[in-house]
């Protein structure tokens, strides 16, 4: 099972990934504001608790490519870059989740929104 702080990580990341794809807004600054806002510390505690099937180690593969699209953002800079980079995270999340994006948070608007295809 996967711990809180595990997830709340992840789920700050993607708020923060999104935001400055979307918004421009700094990475950095907005997973600092995730990591402590009281409903992502809610859904983490939530999540942690209703996805008891996703081990410590498959979770941390996912902060491990959310932080690598940081990077390419910071040094590539484009806003494509960053929409696909997102994507694909998503996309290897639903293929572990048999094709299906769990619903955690606001995956699914934010999966939506980045117009990843499905």
């Amino acid at each position: 099972m996967a711990s809180f702080h595990l997830w709340l990580e992840v789920l700050s990341y993607v708020k923060a990934l999104f935001e400055a794809t979307t918004l421009g807004l700094g990475v950095r600054e907005q997973y600092l504001k995730h990591r402590n806002e009281r409903d992502t510390i809610a859904e983490a505690e939530r999540a942690s608790q209703d996805f008891s099937t996703y081990s410590e180690k498959e979770l941390d593969a996912i902060p491990s490519r959310l932080k690598a699209c940081m990077d390419r953002f910071i040094y590539e800079g484009s806003g494509a870059a960053r929409q696909k980079c997102l994507c694909n995270v998503f996309a290897d999340i639903i293929a572990g989740n048999g094709g299906r994006l769990p619903p955690i948070d606001d995956w699914e608007n934010i999966y939506r929104q980045l117009g990843c295809p499905r």
